[in-house]
């Protein structure tokens, strides 16, 4: 059903009103990986009135230098992927791009590697490629300012600022630029380490405690950021993602925590959980796309890790939806 769906949103850009994600291609991914049937998917399908456009420059696709990071290019990436495909050189350049958009998953407030997974996992070449190019073109970098001598671990740094927290920065238009706006804090690189400061798992386990604090929009893209590169460094056989992914997410982290207040992190609490079929069942109904995504990230955090404590998050999300409301 989704090769019929996908091929008519590739005439829309990656992103609208300067900035803000196309979330139909991820949420058609994330309802039929639920189980949705063909009416619920058509009527997602539906329903982008206020999409925009792609915008092609016409710039030549022989040279690709300069690309990255110009939001302006995604036209071009995508006729280059498919003249690559056409000549049978995408493949050889994949697990090159792939690095790429894993090295930076704060790309497009965490959009491009989020939409790249979910492309990949629907295996329709068409949108992997629209996936892949919104990504490159919205290529960004966190910080990462880090220069104290003091060891610590990242929970016991988390524990440090909330002890004594840093001044969040101004608030910003989008997830990343809050997150970089606040990793610009001018006391920051003496608070903070250089380097990992907890794997991958680790970070994990903090960002869904984060999130069970605050309960906050920035958050919960760092779950299904999580949740997306994790999935895409499996797809390539690999067991982890790689440590230049962790160390960008854990800036991700970091900035999320000080922009929210440097809150202290929940105890988990264990509550029985209902059938697999029943969260599926649930996150379908509920309205909002960002908390269909959540759901199922979490359920596949909870498959990916071997953690349970994930399907609990999953059935509250699938439950009662994301926002702050449903804290406790």
């Amino acid at each position: 059903m989704l090769r019929q769906l996908l091929p008519p949103l590739l005439a829309y850009s990656g992103s609208y009103r300067q900035g803000l994600s196309n979330h139909v291609p991820m949420a058609l991914q994330a309802l039929a990986e639920l189980g949705a049937d063909e009416g619920e998917l058509r009527r997602r399908a539906a329903s982008c009135a206020h999409l925009e456009p792609l915008v092609d420059d016409g710039r030549d696709i022989a040279d690709t230098s300069g690309w990255l990071g110009d939001a302006a290019s995604e036209a071009a990436w995508r006729r280059r992927f498919a003249w690559e495909r056409e000549s049978e050189r995408w493949q050889r350049c994949w697990p090159q791009r792939l690095r790429l958009v894993l090295e930076a998953p704060a790309s497009a407030s965490f959009h491009g590697v989020i939409r790249l997974a979910y492309a990949a996992r629907g295996e329709v070449a068409a949108e992997i490629d629209a996936a892949l190019a919104y990504a490159l073109a919205n290529w960004r970098l966190l910080p990462s300012p880090g220069s104290s001598a003091v060891p610590l671990t990242l929970s016991e740094l988390l524990r440090d600022w909330h002890r004594a927290p840093i001044p969040p920065g101004e608030e910003g238009r989008l997830i990343a630029d809050d997150i970089e706006h606040a990793l610009a804090a001018s006391v920051l690189p003496w608070r903070l380490p250089p380097g990992l400061l907890a794997g991958a798992r680790e970070q994990r386990r903090l960002c869904r405690l984060l999130f069970l604090a605050r309960r906050q929009f920035n958050i919960l893209h760092l779950l299904t950021a999580w949740e997306a590169s994790l999935s895409l460094a499996r797809g390539q056989g690999l067991s982890e993602v790689p440590d230049c992914a962790v160390l960008q997410m854990q800036m991700a982290l970091l900035g999320a925590f000080i922009y929210h207040g440097c809150p202290a992190l929940p105890t988990l609490r264990r509550d029985p959980l209902p059938p697999l079929a029943d969260i599926r069942r649930l996150a379908r109904e509920q309205r909002d796309d960002h908390s269909v995504k959540l759901a199922l990230s979490c359920m596949r955090l909870a498959e990916l890790e071997g953690d349970a404590a994930w399907l609990e998050l999953a059935t509250e999300v699938a439950t009662h939806g994301w926002p702050e409301r449903v804290a406790a």
